[in-house]
């Protein structure tokens, strides 16, 4: 084992490409190795975990922590539901949910990027709010408490494993794209905003531009999720869109660990455990949730998935003679290093 780790250290791209592939195959392996319930399970973590590295995206690399995403979540499912009960495919209802999210995600973008910090977590809260009250409250629409049934799934994908294996494809497509977009220019100006949002503007970028495309490309991808989960659940209603649901999209991001993508899919898959696995064996499944993530919060600040990747990547460094991280996760500079960049000044 130990002339390995070096190897590994080596070749971290390389490393990171070996686990995202492992994982990828490990969810390929789950419908046939387990049977319909936790084949069930496999795709709630999917859809869950593409809505909340949406969020990820939004709060992990912008700094714009939401407790209304699953509004965009709803509208994309909702729009999918109403059209596609009025006469219209599945795939042109997909198209149309999806415009539908796009459209909102601009409007209110306008609104959510004149506020920072606790002022945009409040508004978003109201905006996952007035869904919440419109999807009970406009019956000829959303059929109120009642919901919307979703009359089929695409004919491409009849059965539930071929359904399955179809969103396990968006999800690796998806989180394709989000990796490029968040290791872009475009992705590192994001961090810079994050990080110390004045300089960046000082610096001449235009801050509120950035922040309203990062947020409304997080809207779409969790557009994205919603229609996945329509045609998952053969049916949308009001509770997939509460407070409790917003809460638990912003905890897996937590819990998985802010900036990491892969980390939002981790959390994912721990909330759903505690919710789908747990909950049937005790209806006290919520107060056991609550302690992991208190215990994860004092002790793996990071997230579960942030801080393990953390302490490997300190143990390679260490075994490949690099520079130690430094609590942002970056590689300090050698002494000689920053004295040379000293005489430079």
């Amino acid at each position: 084992m130990r002339p390995v780790l070096p190897a590994l250290a080596r070749h971290p791209r390389a490393t990171r490409a070996g686990l995202a592939i492992t994982a990828i195959v490990v969810f390929i392996l789950v419908p046939q190795v387990t049977n319909d319930f936790y084949l069930s399970i496999a795709q709630s973590v999917v859809i869950f975990g593409l809505l909340a590295m949406s969020l990820d995206m939004l709060a992990g690399y912008t700094g714009l922590v939401s407790l209304g995403h699953a509004a965009f979540f709803g509208i994309s499912a909702y729009v999918l539901a109403y059209t596609m009960n009025h006469g219209a495919g599945p795939l042109t209802a997909a198209l149309i949910g999806l415009a539908a999210t796009l459209a909102m995600a601009a409007l209110l973008g306008v609104l959510a990027i004149r506020v920072k910090s606790i002022a945009f977590v409040m508004l978003t809260l109201a905006i996952g709010q007035i869904a919440f009250g419109l999807a009970v409250r406009w019956t000829d629409v959303t059929g109120g408490d009642n919901g919307l049934a979703v009359p089929s799934r695409p004919s491409f994908v009849p059965g539930a494993i071929d359904y399955y294996y179809a969103t396990l494809v968006v999800l690796v497509v998806c989180a394709i794209v989000m990796r490029l977009i968040v290791g872009s220019p475009f992705g590192l100006t994001l961090r810079g905003v994050r990080d110390n949002e004045e300089r960046m503007r000082s610096l001449g970028y235009t801050v509120a531009l950035h922040k309203y495309l990062a947020f409304v490309i997080s809207a779409f991808f969790a557009g994205i999720a919603g229609v996945l989960f329509a045609f998952f659940n053969l049916y949308m209603s009001p509770s997939a869109i509460d407070f409790q649901h917003n809460a638990l999209i912003v905890l897996m991001t937590f819990t998985g660990g802010l900036g990491t993508l892969w980390g939002a899919l981790v959390g994912s898959g721990i909330v759903v455990f505690f919710q789908q696995w747990l909950s049937i064996h005790t209806p006290r499944w919520i107060t056991f949730l609550g302690i992991f993530f208190i215990l994860t919060v004092l002790f793996a600040r990071r997230g579960v998935y942030g801080s393990a990747r953390y302490a490997i990547r300190r143990r390679l460094d260490q075994l490949s003679g690099r520079p130690p991280l430094d609590r942002h996760g970056v590689h300090a500079l050698p002494q000689e290093d920053v004295a040379l960049q000293e005489a430079d000044v």
